[in-house]
């Protein structure tokens, strides 16, 4: 299926890639970096193989390569985005009294002599963006790998936007101020050396809200302008207050700052300040480059994915890094809902961050013969029994990257392969009967869905039956955006055996990472589990990646053509599905009938 994936993307990317990687001088590379001078042919050719590498690596699905390429060719148009856009307009309506810009709501323009740039009468084309918030250059190579990322990124056809957080080691002295100064410039110059255009700004963005003295502002038209001419805005976290003292600002405060100035140029009818009325911007993902690789808890336990709607409590009760999660819930929160938050090493490879970018996916390095520890014995009972077994990837929300087999020396370190992979997400409801449901939304989410028509007579009393036999699970998340229903199915000679019966969710919801958030939360409350999918369904591509196992059942003339799926559990103590009840399971779901007519 890899290879398969990698075949998808190529394909649909080709043009797309070629368009934004010429063979010649490619539109990001200033005079200098594309003079004989400063770069020769090999080492350009080098450069543009790792690129086009790292983004096939990615392996993502096809839904996730179309996603992408629209959102660099300007097709994006995600109905989530619009329903953000309209909620804001409609806020910014029911106050007509003049506000400040503090008091302005994400998506909404302070109108002021920058009108001209605003056309009223058709959409703005959307420039993709990720706003970087870099947290200490000083290990070493930390500079030139992150100047390499900010280069890669920018040639995709991303507009990456970067704060460079003080990260304690500066303070508001004369040495401080050289010190941030000397970073900006060092990390622009690493841009430019790698093909990219970089633009270090180093004063007039912030200012403090003439208004309200405590309230920071952010000017927009020097970042707009940069991203205008091809450039990747390097902003330092200098302010000069009204008595022209430089202060050296706060991660949090500038980070937020800049994530409501990012927010607030989102607007399809109105163009980004500073971009000479060209474009507006489509904010995908909000990265913090830092000294961890992501956010451990209590035990050194690796949060890979975490929902903050529902999670925060639970992650902050034990977090490592208590003010990068803060400082991510904070700017997720002002920025819209489709953004998504990554919190990466500054040492990571650039390839391991692009694939965050890409394919939306957490990554994680997995030791095989730790996770699979029991599992490979079952996988051979399974195929001696004829039940063929298929594991090509390691189950949600991991993609496997292999596990280095160079002997670790005293010399080398090696660089960290994960990352935590944040959404601002929604509230999950979770209900064991169809009583404390909303029946009716539940049944229009069912069929928003599937596009189908559900028989709902049918389906819902069979519900009902399973309450009082071996039980239902119902996760329901936000306002019945999404669905997951499990029900108990009895297997002879064992305990009951959880089924997936429905995974949906509401298309105006696709892009939010609902269906992330749910199968995370289906795997926190079934840590084994067994399903079916028509064998023509398109979502089975996504199945597959988070599946221990599958069997197609054998083609019946007349009967619908089915794939069952499985997969197991790898933390110690819980329940795994045997060969016995993976057959057993497969003979009782192929008595389920149809829910849809």
């Amino acid at each position: 299926m890899q290879a398969h994936g990698v075949r998808v993307f190529v394909k649909r990317a080709g043009v797309q890639l070629h368009r934004l990687i010429p063979s010649g001088q490619n539109r990001f590379s200033t005079a200098s970096s594309a003079s004989p001078e400063s770069e020769t042919g090999a080492h350009h050719k080098q450069r543009e193989r790792e690129l086009i590498l790292s983004v096939l690596s990615t392996v993502p699905s096809p839904r996730e390569a179309r996603k992408f390429l629209n959102s660099v060719s300007g097709n994006e148009t995600m109905r989530s985005q619009r329903e953000f856009e309209e909620r804001q307009a409609r806020l910014a309506t029911e106050e007509p009294t003049v506000r400040t810009p503090g008091q302005l709501v994400p998506g909404e323009i302070l109108h002021s002599e920058r009108a001209a740039e605003t056309r009223e009468t058709e959409a703005v084309p959307r420039r993709l963006t990720a706003s970087v918030f870099i947290d200490g250059l000083e290990s070493p190579g930390a500079c030139e790998r992150t100047g390499k990322l900010l280069a890669q990124i920018q040639r995709i056809g991303v507009s990456p936007v970067v704060l460079l957080a003080n990260n304690g080691s500066a303070d508001a002295t004369c040495g401080g101020y050289r010190s941030i100064i000397r970073q900006v410039h060092q990390l622009a110059d690493a841009v430019e050396r790698e093909g990219g255009k970089a633009r270090p700004i180093n004063e007039g963005v912030f200012f403090n809200n003439p208004y309200d003295r405590t309230d920071l502002t952010v000017d927009p038209e020097l970042i707009g302008a940069a991203i205008a001419q091809g450039h990747t805005p390097i902003i330092s976290p200098l302010m000069a207050d009204a008595e022209l003292q430089v202060k050296v600002l706060k991660p949090r405060v500038a980070a937020a700052a800049v994530a409501r100035a990012l927010a607030q140029s989102t607007s399809t009818q109105h163009a980004m300040a500073g971009s000479g009325g060209a474009f507006s911007l489509l904010v995908a993902r909000l990265i913090l480059l830092g000294g961890a690789d992501g956010l451990t808890g209590e035990g050194n336990v690796f949060h890979r994915f975490v929902n903050l709607e529902e999670d925060y409590a639970e992650v902050a009760a034990a977090c490592a890094q208590p003010d990068v999660l803060e400082l991510m819930r904070t700017c997720l929160a002002i920025l819209p809902p489709t953004a998504a938050g990554i919190v990466a090493s500054v040492d990571s490879d650039p390839s391991l961050v692009l694939k965050g970018l890409i394919s939306e996916r957490p990554v994680a390095t997995q030791q095989r013969a730790r996770r699979n520890q029991g599992v490979a014995q079952q996988g051979q009972a399974v195929r001696r029994a004829g039940i063929p077994s298929y594991r090509p990837l390691p189950s949600y929300p991991f993609v496997d990257i292999g596990v280095r087999d160079v002997a670790k020396t005293a010399d080398v370190v090696e660089a960290p392969t994960q990352f935590t992979l944040l959404r601002h997400g929604f509230q999950i409801q979770r209900h064991k009967k169809l009583d404390t449901c909303n029946v009716p939304r539940l049944r229009s989410l069912l069929e928003s869905s599937f596009k189908r028509t559900l028989d709902a007579g049918q389906y819902f009393e069979r519900l009902r039956q399973l309450q009082s036999a071996g039980g239902v699970e119902i996760i329901v998340a936000g306002d019945y955006q999404g669905a997951v229903i499990v029900t108990h199915e009895a297997v002879a000679g064992a305990e009951s055996l959880p089924y997936l019966d429905k995974f949906a969710v509401l298309p105006s919801a696709q892009g939010t990472g609902m269906a992330d958030i749910l199968w995370a939360q289906l795997r926190r409350t079934c840590p084994s589990c067994m399903w079916r999918s028509r064998n023509d369904n398109g979502v089975n591509k996504w199945y597959f990646d988070r599946s221990s196992g599958h069997v197609r059942a054998p083609a019946q003339p007349g009967a619908t053509q089915w794939v069952f799926f499985w997969y197991q559990s790898s933390v110690p103590g819980q329940r795994t599905l045997t060969v016995d009840e993976i057959q057993s399971g497969i003979a009782v779901s192929q008595k389920i009938a149809p829910s849809f007519v």
